[in-house]
């Protein structure tokens, strides 16, 4: 850089910042707490360039090779939206989990035909898991939880540095995390959808012991009620769950990280 001319240096210096800013904003695009769709777009993008800016010089520091032809800079710009876009992916996760469980709890609650407007990515959402989501958000931004979102993806410049020799890490990374996906969201609901289900083998039993009793007529409001009952004792213990879950996501990052620097 140092026989290179003032244009030609502030032309590297912004194709170097360009670089940085794409990878923060594929990420923000798909992140919870950053990438709700009620934040606007220009707060998301303000963000990004932001951060960016902040870190621009950790970046500058290692020197890092752009090319100067168009095409391979093209290439190196998509990977690196790419790479904000799988980091947040991953992350997304934890919200998937979040709603997966919500729709399991509703389908027994006998919620899914009242499913509500999701105000966090704008779409149909389970009712319970827009709850659980709403929740999981704030316990997220209560223990600043979405710092270490941040922390991890500077993380991401020690593996997978601006000009990688390495390709990402393959479908099989990806396979697995969203098997992950399904079995946290079972075992995240099972305590309110198991009890359920107790419930309504206990009253088809009583049906069939009593059977002039018309039990259907009354059990869809129990079932409710049951089920509201079930989710309050729980909330006590949903901060942990939330908890256990980011500490999963964020050990998920660290191996699709080591993952693509081939360890």
């Amino acid at each position: 850089m140092h026989d290179m001319s003032l244009a030609q240096i502030l032309q590297w210096n912004i194709s170097l910042f360009l670089l940085v800013l794409s990878r923060w904003a594929g990420m923000v695009m798909l992140a919870p707490v950053f990438g709700a769709r009620g934040v606007p777009g220009m707060v998301k993008l303000g963000l990004a360039v932001s951060i960016s800016i902040l870190l621009y010089p950790l970046v500058l520091g290692s020197q890092p090779n752009i090319p100067q032809e168009l095409l391979p800079y093209v290439g190196i710009l998509v990977k690196e939206v790419l790479v904000g876009l799988v980091i947040g992916f991953v992350v997304y996760a934890l919200t998937a989990i979040l709603e997966g469980a919500g729709q399991l709890i509703d389908f027994q609650m006998g919620f899914t035909m009242g499913n509500s407007l999701d105000p966090v990515y704008g779409m149909q959402s389970p009712m319970m898991g827009n709850f659980q989501m709403v929740l999981a958000t704030m316990l997220l931004l209560a223990t600043n939880a979405h710092h270490y979102l941040i922390a991890a993806l500077v993380k991401s410049y020690a593996y997978v540095p601006i000009n990688p020799s390495a390709l990402p890490m393959g479908i099989a990374f990806y396979t697995r995390l969203v098997s992950h996906i399904f079995a946290l969201s079972v075992q995240l609901a099972l305590p309110v959808f198991g009890a359920l289900v107790l419930a309504d083998l206990g009253v088809g039993l009583l049906s069939r012991t009593v059977p002039q009793l018309n039990v259907f007529s009354i059990v869809f409001g129990v079932k409710i009620i049951f089920g509201f009952v079930l989710l309050l004792m729980a909330v006590p213990l949903f901060g942990e769950s939330v908890s256990h879950l980011f500490n999963q996501s964020m050990s998920w990052i660290l191996e699709l990280y080591r993952g693509w620097k081939g360890e």
